[in-house]
């Protein structure tokens, strides 16, 4: 009877131990979250035109609120645009950006990088696009470098999407390298 009751107890105590393990806490948010989302990391979305691929945007995290089935907010930014050939027509770089549900208009803001149309290098700190009107605009100081050295600077900014057209809002200057050379030739354009 003695090894018997030392028999039950030992179970009773073992089972009493493997009941009460370590609880595992669950994992608690360090940003308040008011809306559930989806995030998806390394990841590629694709706009297609018909039969062409118009544009690709690549970002480490993109996050979409599951109440609205287009807005997403990424960082970083890697766009890529594409003619209808297929070919990069221009290349945006910056630390975030998003787009509605439309995908009508897109915003990007932080450290915003742009190489264009014949090198045509952008830099400012927040830029949206309306794909609707063909758009680019800005209100934040703004840089435009051609490929001749010419440096354009102004504060916001208002273009054509592919910046073959654009004007700057205030306080505009620029620096022109071999400028006088380049207007006494009369064989080139100045831009």
């Amino acid at each position: 009877m003695n090894s018997r009751m030392y028999f039950l107890s030992s179970v009773l105590f073992l089972i009493v131990i493997s009941c009460s393990g370590k609880k595992e806490s669950l994992p608690v948010s360090n940003e308040g979250i008011e809306v559930p989302f989806q995030e998806f990391g390394q990841a590629a979305l694709y706009f297609y035109n018909k039969d062409y691929v118009q544009w690709k945007l690549e970002s480490e995290i993109m996050r979409k609120p599951i109440t609205d089935t287009g807005h997403i907010l990424v960082t970083p930014v890697r766009l890529t645009m594409f003619d209808s050939v297929g070919n990069a027509t221009t290349r945006v770089l910056s630390d975030s950006g998003s787009t509605d549900g439309s995908m009508e208009s897109f915003i990007v803001w932080g450290n915003v990088f742009i190489r264009a149309r014949d090198s045509l290098v952008i830099r400012t700190e927040r830029l949206w696009w309306n794909k609707g009107r063909r758009k680019v605009e800005s209100d934040t100081f703004v840089q435009i470098e051609t490929k001749k050295g010419d440096v354009l600077r102004g504060k916001g900014l208002d273009a054509v999407e592919d910046f073959s057209i654009f004007s700057f809002k205030s306080d505009v200057s620029g620096k022109f390298p071999d400028f006088k050379e380049r207007m006494e030739s009369n064989e080139e354009q100045v831009f």
